[in-house]
């Protein structure tokens, strides 16, 4: 079933006019899209409570990495299959179904969010404080009608608390007044990322030294390559490994195709290079420790891929 929905979910962003990537398999990730400046990391589960703590940091970090926005969808949780039109949050990502995504596409913004002890919906604000005291409507009365307290009035006026879906009925229906914000599945995670991630090794010589050089790097355990780098400019994807073999040039290769999506940069690093490559960036240690900064760095790489 996951690998179908995979399939639909690249068809269907296809024929949104998204460039999709090919499906990756075993990372923290499924499918790479970008439209315009909308960048998307896709994780496609059948169960979205089998997503891990850190799977979804990994998501997290390589999206903010990319300037992506992370979604999982999904078909059922632990307890029950997924409702349409209702947003779930798995570790500050959102998760919808696929319906749910295809309405959103199509210009439904779901306006239903699941959260503990029920469904709930986002009301504007500014909106209900200005209708309510254009109808001369007092914070008590409007609480009496509705069934809550004058303090819930004020939070829900001041963005503090949001309502259940029936109490977000009655208010405007009390009201005579649409107060439901649509939910945005496009909107950036706002989340400090922290990388406490262990590593050791050639890995962690590497990623510290691109972070010498200036750039802001990740790394990655669950993804077709070792660590992604940003310095606010250009995004590099790192691949990094003791020597050249079979599955690290299929590697490299699947990754370039992902950085053109992304408009992105790839670098293989090696501990030991042992002849020239051609259109592929690659380093040896040494060679990468030669490099004065990031931009240098970049510089060389667009001369190989230039050549």
């Amino acid at each position: 079933m996951r690998y179908i929905l995979i399939s639909e979910c690249m068809e269907l962003l296809m024929k949104n006019n998204f460039e999709v990537s090919k499906p990756v398999n075993r990372a923290c990730f499924d499918i790479l899209a970008k439209r315009d400046d909308i960048r998307l990391v896709l994780k496609i589960l059948k169960n979205i409570d089998s997503f891990s703590k850190e799977q979804s940091s990994e998501l997290k970090m390589l999206s903010k990495a990319i300037r992506a926005v992370p979604l999982i969808i999904g078909a059922r949780t632990r307890n029950a299959p997924m409702e349409d039109g209702v947003v779930y949050d798995r570790y500050n990502i959102k998760a919808v179904t696929f319906e749910t995504f295809k309405d959103f596409l199509e210009g439904s913004p779901p306006i239903v969010y699941a959260n503990r002890g029920g469904f709930f919906v986002k009301i504007d604000g500014e909106t209900l404080k200005r209708v309510r005291e254009e109808k001369k409507i007092s914070v008590g009365e409007l609480a009496e009608a509705v069934g809550v307290s004058r303090k819930t009035i004020y939070k829900y006026e001041n963005y503090s608390a949001n309502p259940s879906v029936d109490i977000a009925i009655k208010i405007e229906e009390y009201l005579d007044a649409p107060l439901v914000r649509g939910i945005d599945l496009f909107e950036p995670i706002d989340e400090d990322i922290e990388v406490n991630k262990e590593i050791d090794g050639l890995k962690k010589e590497i990623i510290n030294f691109l972070n010498q050089l200036g750039f802001k790097s990740f790394p990655l355990e669950r993804a077709p390559f070792d660590a992604v780098a940003d310095d606010k400019k250009e995004i590099l994807l790192t691949n990094i490994d003791k020597e050249e073999n079979i599955e690290v040039k299929k590697k490299v290769y699947f990754v370039r195709e992902i950085a053109k999506l992304l408009e992105a940069y790839t670098l293989l690093v090696l501990e030991k290079k042992e002849r020239e490559y051609k259109n592929v960036p690659v380093l040896s240690k040494k060679e990468l420790e030669d490099m004065n900064n990031a931009m240098e760095l970049i510089n060389y790489i667009k001369s190989i891929i230039n050549h």
